[in-house]
C-alpha cells in the first residue's frame, strides 16, 4: 500500500505540515494491524522545480504516445506518474487570496489535467481515496467564507473528484501565522485571539486531520 502526502507550504514545520503529520499518523495507525507493507511518501513542493500545465495538449492527442499522461520532464514527472496508481493522496495547502496556493495549483494541473479529457469518458488510471486540507487566516464566520467554500468545492468536485474521488475536506480557520505579530503590519488580526485559537481549536483540527488519515486508509483497504 502506497500513499502520497503533498505539502504545499513553504514552512515545513508549521500549521499545514503539522496537520499533514497527523494525517500520516492516522494512516499508519489504521493499517498497522492490517498490512505490513505501507509506504507513505511526503512531497514538499517548495523543494522541487516544476511548472504548471504548458498547454502542449499532448495528453489529449488522439492515439498519441502521451495520451492521458503529462510529457513534461521536470522534478514532478516521475512523482505524478507514480501517483496515478497509488492507494491514496492527501493534499495540504495554505490559502492565499481565497484559494490554494500557486505551488499546489500547478501541481494539481499537471496531475489531473492529463486524465481530464474533453469528453464524457473516464480515462482515470485508478480511483483512490483523497483528502485535502486548507489552512487559512480568516475565521469560520467571516462573511467571505461562502465564497472561499465555493472555490474549494469547485476544485474538489470538478477536478480531484472527477479524476480520483471527491476528497475528504478539512478547513482549518484562524490559524496562528507569525511567531511575533508585533514585527509585522497587522490591523486585521488580533494576536491574543489567534493564540487562544491555537491553544484551544488547533488541537481539535489536528485530531480531525488524524481522523482523515484513518478514513483514507480504511477506504483504500476496502476498495
Amino acid at each position: 500500500m502506497k500513499y502520497y502526502v503533498i505539502n504545499s507550504s513553504p514552512r515545513k514545520n508549521y500549521n499545514t505540515s503539522q496537520l499533514l503529520d497527523k494525517v500520516t499518523e492516522g494512516i499508519t495507525d489504521a493499517l498497522k494491524d492490517k498490512t505490513e507493507n505501507v509506504e507513505i511518501e511526503r512531497v514538499n513542493l517548495y523543494d522541487l522545480n516544476y511548472t504548471g500545465c504548458r498547454s502542449c495538449f499532448l495528453c489529449k492527442q488522439k492515439d498519441g504516445p502521451f495520451y492521458g499522461t503529462c510529457p513534461v520532464n521536470d522534478d514532478i514527472k516521475d512523482i505524478i506518474a507514480d501517483m496515478t496508481s497509488c492507494d491514496g493522496i492527501i493534499f495540504g495547502s495554505p490559502v492565499y487570496f481565497a484559494d490554494i496556493n500557486g505551488m499546489i495549483r500547478s501541481f494539481i494541473e499537471r496531475l489531473c489535467f492529463p486524465q481530464f479529457p474533453y469528453a464524457d469518458i473516464d480515462i482515470s488510471k485508478k480511483r483512490m481515496p483523497t483528502g485535502i486540507i486548507y489552512d487559512m487566516n480568516i475565521k469560520e464566520d467571516n462573511p467571505s467564507m461562502p465564497f472561499y467554500n465555493s472555490v474549494f468545492d469547485f476544485l474538489e468536485e470538478n477536478f480531484i473528484g472527477r479524476v480520483f474521488t471527491k476528497p475528504y475536506s478539512l478547513k482549518v480557520n484562524n490559524t496562528y501565522q507569525f511567531d511575533d505579530y508585533s514585527k509585522y503590519v497587522n490591523e486585521w488580526f488580533d494576536e491574543e485571539d489567534k493564540r487562544l485559537q491555537r491553544e484551544t481549536q488547533f488541537p481539535k483540527d489536528l485530531e480531525k486531520a488524524y481522523e482523515m488519515g484513518v478514513k483514507i486508509a480504511n477506504d483504500s483497504m476496502n476498495k
